[in-house]
């Protein structure tokens, strides 16, 4: 019966295979087999190759940096060349991410790759030297093949205290070298500039800088967190611009209009003395910082808030009576962060402040602040240590140049840190003379040696007060001053050092410049 079975049914099968089509249906036709291409062995290769992952050889490169920047009490010569050197990571679509510190008054930059086997030259697309961050591209289209070689990083999730980190840098012979560190604290500081702080990270490390320590990535998990500012080997210590910066900084770079981190200028102090949170009307107990003194043309000042106001939250963030918030990863920081670190121009923040009423009870109110820049952009003494291109005039010999921070910087190192006093008093009384229509400080800085320069050197550097009788406001209304007829032929020009008045007549400058333009200075003004 099984055989039989087995017999029977394979006879249906047969049959059925051999049943007549249907009317009116043809078979389709058959088609023939595609044959596909044999794979390449570079194909293979690439198919059984594993992912390459980031790494310091892999991501990183090497910074060669030729700094000459403008000398500020020579502005229309440039310094002798200086050399600086550090590390970037490349984070994909052409950009590498770095320290401002190393490219700053750059005149060339070349990347390197860890082997030293190729070097390209690349330019400088965004630069930030308050938060110390640079962005770079390469500068011709032919290198492309360079960055195809490097695997990019991303940017982490912003790492907390206690975190395990890792130090990346290579050796001069490609070696790859990476430290173990752990994110101890914050602080704040100025990475690079004499500017606002921000909150950076201090990460504890055994490492031993290479290159001067900046621009090194700070990794966890493969993932940037941190980028080092500076090293310091004898304490164990690196100091970081933190994962929040990085972020904000990159989003404004990849825009193509950079502009920078929110700045309000306001002097605070902190409410830790019982005698002085008495005498201000506050409780025995409670947060918040007082309001020293701020800028008028800063955001803080524009949306209502003034010297003696007692700053208690800041979105609804409590204030302790340092002046801090309780961050949930770092834990106590700067209130500074939420209007400084983690903002951008544009933002808007809600103060929550206490002020004194005419009763003299403290009382308290909410106010919006649209963050800005104008207490950096709006300040008479521009705070940058260098400037690009610095403006200057000469007219008969007299040099006259803007003050600036870069200036002050450069008299501090030329007189043993002992500046004018008079240039000191003015960076001073700097909102005094905002009130006379100031809107930049004008410096003569000295006498170039010509006939009609004879006497002035001594009363140099001082501030331009007037021309001819009239407020000099700024560098370019002193050039309109001096480009007038003057009366009699003859310009006054008043200054704050004896004898306080200079003498030029027109046509003595006149000859006084072209022999200038002769013998030391082509090009007497840049505006």
């Amino acid at each position: 019966m099984k055989i039989l079975s087995l017999f029977s049914l394979a006879s249906l099968i047969l049959l059925s295979g051999c049943q007549p089509r249907e009317d009116g249906r043809t078979a389709p036709t058959p088609q023939p087999k595609q044959q596909q291409p044999e794979p390449s062995r570079e194909q293979l290769e690439e198919a059984s190759a594993p992912a390459r992952l980031p790494s310091p050889t892999n991501s990183m490169v090497g910074i060669n940096a030729t700094n000459q920047g403008y000398a500020m009490v020579q502005p229309w010569s440039k310094e002798n060349p200086a050399y600086s050197q550090g590390f970037g990571i490349y984070l994909g679509d052409g950009n590498i991410l770095t320290a401002a510190n190393i490219v700053y008054s750059a005149s060339f930059v070349e990347v390197t790759s860890a082997d030293g086997s190729q070097t390209v030259p690349v330019t400088v697309t965004a630069f930030d030297p308050e938060a110390n961050l640079a962005l770079l591209r390469l500068k011709n289209e032919k290198d492309a093949s360079f960055l195809d070689k490097l695997v990019p990083v991303t940017l982490g999730s912003a790492p907390r205290l206690g975190d395990k980190v890792v130090f990346w840098q290579f050796n001069d012979d490609g070696l790859p070298i990476t430290t173990s560190g752990t994110l101890l604290a914050t602080e704040s500081s100025s990475p690079f500039t004499n500017s606002e702080p921000f909150v950076l990270y201090n990460v504890k490390s055994s490492v031993t800088p290479l290159k001067g320590g900046a621009g090194n990535p700070i990794m966890r998990d493969n993932e940037l967190v941190a980028l080092s500012a500076n090293c310091d080997p004898s304490a164990q210590k690196a100091l970081a611009v933190t994962q929040t910066m990085i972020s904000r900084f990159l989003k404004q770079a990849r825009s193509g209009n950079y502009i920078g981190f929110p700045a309000d200028g306001t002097q605070v102090t902190e409410l830790t003395d019982p005698v002085f949170r008495k005498f201000l009307g506050l409780p025995e107990t409670g947060g918040g910082f007082y309001v020293v003194k701020l800028p008028v043309y800063g955001s803080f000042y524009k949306a209502g808030v003034r010297p003696g106001d007692v700053v208690e939250s800041v979105n609804g963030i409590p204030l302790d009576s340092k002046g801090l918030i309780k961050d949930p990863a770092l834990g106590p920081v700067s209130a500074n962060v939420l209007f400084r670190d983690s903002a951008m121009p544009g933002d808007t923040i809600t103060l929550g402040i206490r002020r004194k009423d005419k009763d003299g009870v403290s009382q308290p109110m909410t106010l919006d602040v649209k963050l800005d820049r104008s207490a950096l952009d709006g300040d008479l003494v521009n705070p940058a240590p260098f400037v690009s291109n610095p403006p200057y005039r000469i007219y008969g010999g007299l040099v006259f140049v803007p003050l600036t921070g870069a200036l002050i910087g450069e008299i501090n190192k030329l007189s043993k840190n002992r500046p004018p006093l008079n240039l000191v008093e003015a960076i001073q009384k700097k909102e005094d003379i905002r009130k006379k229509g100031v809107d930049e400080i004008v410096v003569f800085l000295m006498a170039l040696p010509t006939q009609a320069t004879l006497g002035y050197a001594q009363m140099s550097p001082s501030i331009v007060e007037k021309v001819n009788g009239v407020q000099v406001k700024s560098l370019k209304h002193l050039n309109q001053l001096l480009d007038l007829p003057a009366p009699g032929g003859t310009h006054r020009i008043e200054v704050s050092q004896q004898p306080y008045a200079m003498y030029m007549s027109q046509k003595e400058a006149a000859k006084a410049d072209r022999f200038i333009q002769m013998r030391a200075v082509p090009v007497l003004r840049r505006d």
